[in-house]
């Protein structure tokens, strides 16, 4: 056999391949060797994933070939056996968008269910849902050494439900890894990392190349760990081999220039925003604790959040982000147990949820999960007057008119009609921006809404976020790990650090 076939891990050669029905990529070559990890970047985050996706064969292969040696000796070896087999079987996957199982096997969760400590029994623990891992291969790995290069240890007896998005990105890989993957692709797994998970990122991926698993991973100029010795560009249907990353860093500018949006259908948009009665203050939180059983996740919290304006909120994964962000929204039931006051009314004073909800607009990295899969973008959008997730009233004509107008706006009329899972990431954040001010919110709750976006729609969100409150002079919550997201407006820090809150009222 031909020593340059033997040292061939995986081979894409002249493919043109479909994604969602469109010609993605065309004239696509791409060749790994044994011993080989890529890093690719590319022109947007949907070539990024769609590039993931081949490699996994979920996209459909209209022309050229994809061959897959790395799984050659083991498929042979179950076709001699009478197995069932695929080269899935060696490999794992971590993507942007991640599910949880309760006990039933079902699927059926909701977004408040995190913050009630007897619905989220329904979900496994972090230690029992690795131990129900299967791997068809033996391998280096298994739950005890997959904890330690995690750094789970700390909430393997935590329900996966309560989970901060760093932690369940960390349970995601170490998941994929117990199955003792030949290859490990992986998309975008910095996304939701806080800035020391980031950091230590190259040392764990040092450990998995060095136990033999080969890993290819989609990703940023500016996040290329030190250790992926191999890089590629994805632009205009093609993929280039560059190594330069001077070369990155360039091409990767070129496609960072906002895209042009008409200020004038945003000013009418925005012109009934703030139109309510003065407020006094919009948050007002008095020794705030948050506790379930021995673990404390706010620690007497006191702050006061006045009308327009602007915090950034951050902290560590697991820090108590989530939960302060659960406050201000309603959803968490220990909110009546507390000294909270929100647009001038003290909880537990009377109102309903709705009223709680009804000023306050809100976007995460993880809320698109939590619609029903039938749910079109017009329809996700729509939902904003109601406050669900989903529609499921009837809407008037002039509600219409406005979701129309805002799709607009965004520039996503052209996915109107189509199911929002079926839509880049990017879309969908758009989408749920959209959705959180068609109902002109005074609050703007903003929670890692543009982490895992490519850097051109990164540019288009900030300046989005700053031209709303602007125009508007809305108040602004905005959680990010990333300091390049924050939005220009930003005024305030509430820093977190497990539990415990240090503001800081100065300009960033």
């Amino acid at each position: 056999m031909n020593k340059d076939l033997e040292e061939d891990f995986l081979t894409i050669e002249n493919a043109r391949v479909n994604y969602f029905g469109k010609t993605l990529f065309q004239e696509l070559n791409f060749k790994v060797k044994n011993g080989e990890s890529w890093a690719i970047l590319a022109a947007s985050g949907k070539e990024r994933t769609a590039f993931i996706e081949t490699l996994l064969g979920r996209t459909s292969l209209v022309a050229g070939s994809i061959s897959r040696p790395f799984a050659s000796d083991y498929q042979e070896e179950q076709n001699r056996m009478g197995q069932v087999n695929s080269f899935r079987d060696l490999v794992a996957f971590i993507s942007q968008k991640y599910t949880f199982k309760n006990k039933s096997n079902q699927q059926h969760f909701y977004y408040q269910q995190r913050f009630n400590s007897a619905e989220s029994e329904e979900t496994e623990t972090v230690e029992g849902y690795l131990s129900g891992v299967e791997s068809r291969r033996v391998g280096p790995w298994d739950m005890e050494k997959v904890i330690r290069l995690f750094d789970l240890d700390q909430f393997k007896d935590k329900s996966l439900i309560k989970l901060s998005n760093g932690e369940t990105r960390r349970l995601a890989m170490a998941v994929a890894l117990l199955k003792n993957p030949r290859l490990f692709l992986m998309d975008m797994p910095l996304t939701g990392l806080d800035v020391q998970t980031r950091d230590e990122f190259d040392q764990v991926l040092q450990a998995i190349m060095a136990s033999g698993v080969q890993v290819i991973m989609s990703t940023t100029a500016r996040e290329i760990p030190a250790s992926m010795r191999h890089c590629a560009w994805i632009g205009e249907g093609k993929l280039q081999v560059i190594h330069d990353m001077e070369k990155l860093m360039q091409l990767e500018a070129v496609h960072t220039q906002s895209q042009h949006l008409s200020v004038s259908l945003f000013k009418k948009l925005l012109k009934d925003v703030n139109h309510g009665a003065r407020l006094t203050s919009v948050i007002e939180m008095k020794d705030v604790t948050i506790r379930y059983g021995n673990n404390t996740l706010l620690d007497t919290i006191n702050w006061q959040v006045l009308p327009g304006e602007k915090w950034l909120i951050q902290g560590h994964n697991g820090a108590g982000k989530s939960t302060l962000i659960s406050l201000i929204l309603g959803e968490n039931p220990q909110s009546y147990a507390n000294d909270i006051t929100l647009f001038d009314r003290k909880r537990g004073t009377g109102e309903s949820i709705w009223d709680v909800k009804r000023p306050t607009g809100f976007v995460s990295s993880d809320l698109a999960r939590f619609f029903p899969t039938n749910q079109t973008c017009k329809k996700v959008v729509l939902s904003g007057f109601f406050d669900t997730m989903g529609l499921f009233k009837k809407t008037s004509p002039e509600q219409e008119a406005k979701a129309d107008a805002w799709l607009k706006a965004l520039q996503l009329s052209h996915i109107a009609g189509l199911r929002l899972q079926q839509v880049s990431l990017e879309e969908q954040r758009f989408c749920l921006l959209a959705r959180a001010m068609i109902k002109n919110p005074r609050l703007l709750v903003l929670d890692e809404a543009s982490q895992g976006m490519d850097e051109e729609q990164r540019i288009r969100f900030r300046w989005l976020v700053d031209h709303f409150c602007e125009e508007s002079g809305m108040t602004l919550l905005f959680v990010s790990h990333y300091q390049e997201d924050v939005p220009d407006c930003i005024e305030m820090v509430m820093e977190l650090s497990h539990g415990k809150g240090i503001q800081k009222s100065v300009k960033i």
